[in-house]
């Protein structure tokens, strides 16, 4: 076996490409293409039309695996050795655990459907390293398009954050199906309200988007476009769409076909792409279409054997977490205050916590977000929280890790002050400890059903997480920044914390005694405060 051969298998919506590398260690991993192959298979036909894969594209797709597992007895290619990911034509068939297990059965290759999330990610990588000038369009904003056949990804970013990250469904071969019934000389007309109504919800989901400049295309779409043109620069100017789009709106496939070289099925989904990218750059004023020259199976071949990684990526999360929280109109003070402190008592019980490289970014998000639920109601505000949270998307950050900062976020209010004294129906109530919670998961309330959903596995990150947001919010509990700084020692019996205060911070206080206990329950030490006033 070569275990310098790597394979990744695409499964698409208008093909199955497999791309076969080379891995150069002696070259900081440079990957060498030794074979990449291109096998015809309209599934998104069947899912977007159908909205299942029938039996017959199941059998031809078996087919076309074994002919793949030709190629990794011919390369000698280890079993553990490749990846093969499905992307939309798969993943919205409702029938896709009987694909999967099919091809399993039938051929001995495990499939896997990538999250969209993930998808749009990869893609973003591959053009960050490879696009020319692109950091510069970047910080200018940009909308990158991931155009394929069944959806489109965009991903709008300025200043090294992305303002806004989603898969929609109006992928070109999508919308053709949708309308494959309306007579074709007005056809383009529906794909151009359908289009029209992506560029209203991109305007209205993302406020800054009338400061963007740049279009980026990739994926299927700018490869057809390549066959086409034949750009001198690593751009199309938007002219050349626009003239070729205005010649062919009325044209049948067929036509289109016997007009351009490109095949039936490019010939098929042209006009939405066109449309499409048009729309887009003039929603924004831009003239060129910059485009990268790597396809995804090129991208995902980086991803899985260079690892490839945003630069800086664990700061950089920082910088998101502060953007959605003020996009939530958080408190921002108070949550660089829980982030300070948070970080400094993990730092300073560092032999203790063990914190994994993941949890302490956890930590960071829950620590900065945990109030933003305020943005929607003041009451019980650490389940909206919650919601809010668990509905963001952060590229590239793993969906379990930011599950587990939505949990942190509402798990950080329990046991809070007018509660003890038996307040009904205040803002402030009392809720049992996180281990009490943890333990008898099942009832009936919010909590006991998000502790339900905690494996194992994740439950001991959620308490050691907890444990310290929640001394670190009741450091700042007044909002008012009374405490300047702490020193943490641990002690034999305790871990003392020392806080810094120019007046005597009396809720503060009151807030610590009731938030410690979740800490004792957790590490089996009691943790103490100590106010040391300015004048003393």
């Amino acid at each position: 076996m070569n275990e310098k051969i790597f394979c990744v298998i695409d499964v698409g919506a208008g093909s199955i490409r497999c791309q076969i590398s080379e891995i150069i260690p002696v070259l900081k991993h440079r990957v060498k293409t030794l074979e990449y192959i291109i096998f015809p298979l309209s599934i998104g036909m069947d899912t977007f039309l159908k909205g299942y894969i029938a039996l017959d594209t199941v059998y031809l797709a078996a087919d076309i695996f074994n002919k793949i597992k030709l190629k990794f007895k011919e390369y000698k290619i280890p079993e553990k050795n490749y990846r093969a990911v499905c992307t939309s034509a798969v993943r919205d068939a409702e029938n896709k655990q009987f694909f999967i297990n099919h091809i399993r059965v039938r051929t001995g290759i495990e499939l896997e459907i990538i999250d969209v999330n993930d998808e749009l990610y990869i893609k973003y990588l591959g053009i960050s390293e490879t696009l020319k000038g692109f950091k510069k369009m970047e910080s200018r904003g940009a909308v990158l398009v991931n155009l394929s056949s069944g959806n489109v990804g965009i991903n709008i970013r300025k200043n090294k954050i992305s303002l806004f990250s989603s898969t929609l469904p109006f992928g070109a071969l999508r919308i053709f199906q949708l309308f494959s019934d309306i007579e074709e000389r007005v056809k383009y007309r529906a794909y151009e309200q359908y289009i029209n109504k992506l560029i209203l919800l991109l305007k209205k989901s993302c406020g800054d988007y009338g400061k963007i400049s740049t279009v980026v295309g990739s994926d299927t779409s700018t490869g057809l476009l390549l066959k086409i043109f034949n750009p001198e620069g690593n751009y199309f100017d938007i002219s050349s769409l626009v003239n070729l789009y205005s010649e062919i709106k009325t044209m049948s496939a067929e036509e289109i076909s016997a007009r351009l070289p490109i095949n039936d099925y490019d010939a098929k989904i042209l006009k939405p792409v066109l449309y499409l990218y048009i729309s887009i750059m003039k929603s924004v004023g831009a003239r060129k279409l910059y485009f990268s020259n790597q396809n995804f199976s090129e991208q995902l071949t980086h991803f899985y054997i260079k690892k490839t990684k945003e630069k800086k990526f664990n700061k950089k999360l920082v910088n998101y977490f502060f953007y959605y929280g003020k996009k939530f109109n958080f408190d921002d003070k108070h949550a660089k205050q829980v982030l300070l402190f948070a970080k400094e008592i993990a730092r300073s019980l560092k032999n203790i916590l063990a914190m994994k490289p993941q949890e302490r970014i956890v930590l960071s998000g829950a620590s900065i977000l945990h109030d933003i639920g305020y943005y929607t109601n003041i009451r019980e505000h650490n389940e909206h929280s919650y919601r809010i949270v668990n509905s963001l998307n952060i590229p590239g950050l793993d969906r379990e890790m930011l599950e587990n900062i939505a949990i942190c976020t509402y798990f950080h209010r329990n046991g809070d002050y007018a509660a003890s004294k038996g307040t009904a129906g205040s803002e402030w109530h009392a809720r049992d400890g996180i281990s009490r919670i943890l333990s008898n998961a099942p009832g009936g309330g919010v909590g006991a059903k998000i502790a339900a959903s905690i494996s194992p596995e994740r439950e001991l990150t959620i308490k050691k997480i907890v444990s310290i947001l929640k001394i670190a919010d009741a450091l700042d509990a007044s909002h008012m920044q009374l405490i300047n700084g702490i020193d943490v020692d641990v002690l034999d019996k305790a871990v003392k914390i020392t806080a810094a205060a120019s007046i005597n911070p009396f809720l503060e206080i009151k807030i610590f005694k009731l938030k410690s206990n979740d800490f004792l329950e957790t590490f089996g030490i009691p943790v103490e405060l100590t106010v040391k006033l300015d004048y003393e």
